[in-house]
């Protein structure tokens, strides 16, 4: 018999030298920033990612010195760093980042601890995570529950009222055909009928937002419905304001219900002249923006406080000391559910402007 066979050597990974190269290399391909922190907290290695982020070599650099940690903007929680050196167990915390395109973005940042041999603290792993994409759908997610509860809330609630608001409308029909009435009486008949129905009309309003949207979204000529809306919203203005159209000429066709759209353009005219109670300039412009088929519509009113700014679009929020406060909020589902977004943008004492982003009709779709 001949010797057995020798065999292969072991792959280089398995050599210690090798294991720390492959350790080099699978932090290399992580998109997550990861730095290795000293006992002091200043950096002695980091991986591609927090390289390219940083535009820098981050070696020797303090902790708080690392762009994601100016002067402690955390959003929630202490220094996890700080946090895992006194307790020596890994910690967490949230950090908020505005963008060179002025968005916010949201990042996760977790320290781990690493002991030696003889149970010292060796060294800090940092773990950054941009986590902006998650919170989206958190939030998405969240107000998704959140418009179903109140869809089957209203839906009961207008059922359940429109009933006796019948029966009290009913009543106060029959009574201001009775020749009995005096005019004291029938004044009181008369508010009792007005505020009846202004409160079924509240009720109409709060199924329909209830009611999803089931028109298929076509494609919508915005510069028409424009045109068209503004013309019969001209017509009640006062003397004092006046509506001016800046349209983009060569806007595409944008996706969408020309009716819906045309629902949303009469919300945001009324209440941008509501909100010029002594006169003021609306201006309604359409442009290309971000790839999309913008339509914005300016006021020159009192605009929105700033604690305000985050509650216009919530379901049944209003200022006013009539409707339902449904107008900004259904806008805001129309548009959305065709694939578009709302901006707002307010400075109190000069003005409001709601911006519709509408997608676009690509040349590749097939004609709606």
């Amino acid at each position: 018999m001949g010797n057995p066979a020798t065999p292969d050597p072991p792959p280089a990974c398995m050599e210690p030298l090798g294991a720390f190269w492959l350790l080099r290399d699978v932090l290399s391909a992580l998109d997550e920033e990861v730095f290795l922190l000293d006992p002091d907290g200043r950096v002695l290695e980091a991986n591609r990612a927090a390289r390219q982020s940083l535009g820098q070599e981050p070696a020797g650099l303090a902790c708080h010195e690392l762009e994601q940690c100016p002067e402690g903007r955390r959003a929630q929680g202490d220094c996890p760093l700080q946090e895992a050196l006194d307790t020596g167990r890994p910690a967490e915390a949230d950090y908020t980042k505005v963008d060179a395109d002025g968005r916010m973005r949201h990042f996760r940042v977790r320290t781990v601890p690493i002991r030696g041999a003889d149970g010292s603290l060796s060294c800090v792993v940092r773990i950054k995570r941009d986590v902006t994409r998650r919170r989206l759908m958190e939030q998405k997610l969240q107000q998704s529950e959140k418009m179903a509860a109140i869809g089957e809330l209203s839906t009961y609630i207008a059922h359940e009222i429109r009933n006796p608001l019948f029966a009290i409308a009913g009543f106060s029909n029959s009574l201001l055909r009775s020749p009995a009435l005096d005019a004291s009486a029938r004044e009181k008949a008369e508010i009792i009928g007005r505020e009846s129905r202004r409160l079924e009309g509240i009720l109409k309003s709060i199924l329909n937002f209830a009611r999803p949207t089931d028109a298929a979204p076509g494609e919508v000529d915005v510069n028409e419905v424009v045109r068209d809306t503004v013309a019969f919203l001209r017509l009640g203005c006062a003397d004092n304001l006046c509506i001016d159209l800046d349209l983009a000429p060569d806007l595409p066709l944008a996706r969408g219900v020309a009716d819906l759209l045309k629902q949303c353009l009469v919300n945001l005219v009324k209440n941008g002249l509501e909100a010029m109670p002594d006169g003021g300039r609306l201006l309604v412009s359409t442009r290309l923006d971000r790839n999309m088929a913008a339509l914005s519509v300016s006021d020159t009113g009192r605009g929105i406080p700033p604690e305000n700014l985050a509650k216009v679009f919530n379901p049944f929020f209003s200022t006013k000391d009539q409707g339902a406060g449904l107008g900004l909020a259904m806008t805001k589902k129309i548009v959305e559910e065709a694939g578009g977004k709302v901006l707002l943008a307010s400075t109190p004492g000069q003005g409001t402007t709601v911006t519709l982003l509408l997608a676009p009709v690509l040349a590749a779709e097939a004609p709606a």
